[in-house]
């Protein structure tokens, strides 16, 4: 494909960039948004001394995007095309496409994804080159098939396309983070629309709610702070093809009542009253009466799995620990919460016991009685993904990603709960964090988790031989340099 010399009509005017939690701001020198592969090609030999990142819908809080040279969004190439070989349906998507809309054509067509993250404002190539995931599936980056992506391998003077579709490069562009270049298409294996019939329990142990996923394999699950009963939404393929259980009265009164109305009581006892006491009751008394477990419904799997946390400005970590580890994890998380929540609490003698073996019981003085948490701690399970590094990235076990989330500004005492939790996760679990959410780990800690890692930084060369497409976070994190 030639390469034009000249900045192409698509460079627009540059703003300030700012992210959905405003936790990043950052104004590159160019911003541009092609329209085919033929002006991105111009741009990425417009830039080849400079440094190129990709801007997907900016639902990220790590600075994976940040970069004061080019920033490059490619919304505008969103094609959509499913096609068969040998009876197998996949999917090329344009890298720019939200999940949404890939959602809706697919389903004109009786299709759908294998797996589908909680929203679905994403990009396709910005939620998969962070390990975007679901619950009960592997993440989404383990269905790509093939990728193409515009970067200088063989010839780093060069910008051309290159496609990927086996082997270790596979594995290294199915979560990228953005380094071996711009992913222009992405192609999907996809699957005949289902149904998933769901239903909700209160259990008192993880072990009860482990338990339960033994018959609904697509299950996530919360632990509800404050009162520390786990509520599990229970989720089954369903063999029936069509709504039942009053799914739409249903759909209607999770939005009102939890999407809109909880979340916006939460914001206002954590947020604005800024009350514990107010926190504490409506986990107590409140949140149970909320949700029915006799309520059973079935319904699209696309309006089933996602939810609408982007309804609401947050600040997200996800930490990810293996199945192995998420009993020990989920009681951990417990004590430390508590002890945040109240400086007088006394932890448990296994946590104190682990946390002296690790050397972090006087790092606990950094989060005593600062944040009372305010948000239902999701775990999800992840089957272990083919790729070189998304968090689900295995050849044994399965993951469970835990999240934690908060509506507080400013997010000093957040910020210092949340790096506790990874440091301490990491030495006693080995948890790993989401790409896409904040991101507190160090080089030193990823080198450990991730035992592909070298494998990666060599693909990434490969493809990137002068380090455009690297930004401060990816070369601080990864040590790709």
């Amino acid at each position: 494909m030639e390469v034009t010399q000249h900045v192409p009509a698509s460079m627009k005017s540059v703003n300030l960039i700012q992210n959905f939690g405003r936790n990043l701001h950052f104004k590159p020198k160019h911003f541009y948004s092609p329209n085919n592969e033929s002006e991105l090609l111009a741009i990425v030999q417009e830039h080849k001394n400079g440094k190129i990142r990709v801007v997907g819908s900016l639902h990220s809080w790590s600075s994976l995007v940040e970069t004061q040279d080019a920033l490059i969004d490619m919304h505008c190439v969103n094609h959509v095309e499913v096609f068969e070989i040998n009876g197998k349906k996949s999917v090329r998507v344009g890298a720019g496409c939200q999940i949404k809309h890939l959602l809706k054509m697919l389903n004109l067509q009786g299709l759908t994804i294998p797996s589908l993250g909680l929203i679905t404002q994403q990009t396709i190539a910005g939620a998969t080159a962070t390990g975007t995931h679901g619950s009960g599936k592997h993440s989404l980056s383990h269905y790509i098939e093939c990728v193409r992506v515009a970067c200088y391998k063989g010839d780093e003077n060069v910008a051309q396309i290159v496609e990927i579709n086996d082997g270790s490069e596979l594995q290294a562009a199915r979560c990228s983070l953005g380094c071996l270049g711009v992913i222009t298409e992405i192609t999907l294996s996809c699957i005949p629309q289902y149904f998933v019939q769901e239903k909700y329990t209160f259990c008192e142990s993880i072990e009860d709610i482990l338990e339960l996923e033994k018959q609904a394999p697509l299950q996530q699950f919360f632990l509800m702070p404050h009162s520390w009963r786990f509520l599990a939404q229970e989720r089954v393929v369903s063999s029936e093809c069509r709504r039942r259980g009053l799914a739409i009265v249903f759909r209607v009164y999770w939005f009102i009542v939890i999407d809109v109305g909880m979340h916006l009581t939460l914001k206002l006892f954590a947020s604005i009253v800024k009350s514990k006491k107010l926190i504490h009751f409506f986990y107590h008394s409140v949140a149970p009466s909320l949700i029915s477990s006799r309520w059973v419904v079935t319904d699209r799997s696309d309006r089933t799995l996602v939810m609408k946390h982007d309804l609401f400005r947050h600040l997200e970590i996800e930490l990810f620990v293996t199945r192995s580890n998420v009993m020990e994890a989920a009681s951990f998380v417990k004590d430390v919460l508590q002890l945040a929540d109240n400086a007088n609490y006394q932890l448990s003698q296994q946590t104190v016991q682990k946390l002296e073996k690790a050397g972090l019981l006087n790092s606990l003085e950094q989060i005593k009685g600062r944040f009372t948490h305010h948000y239902p701690i999701c775990f999800r399970r992840i089957l272990a993904d083919d790729t070189l590094i998304s968090m689900a990235s295995s050849d044994t076990e399965d993951y469970y990603a835990i999240s934690f989330i908060t509506y507080v500004e400013p997010r000093d005492d957040f910020y210092a709960l949340a790096t506790f939790l990874a440091n301490s996760m990491f030495e006693l679990f080995d948890a790993r964090i989401h790409w896409g959410k904040w991101f507190p780990q160090n080089a030193d800690q990823i080198n450990q988790l991730y035992p592909n890692l070298d494998e990666f930084r060599n693909i990434c060369r490969q493809f990137d031989p002068q380090g455009v497409f690297r930004n401060q976070f990816v070369e601080d994190k990864l040590s790709l340099k």
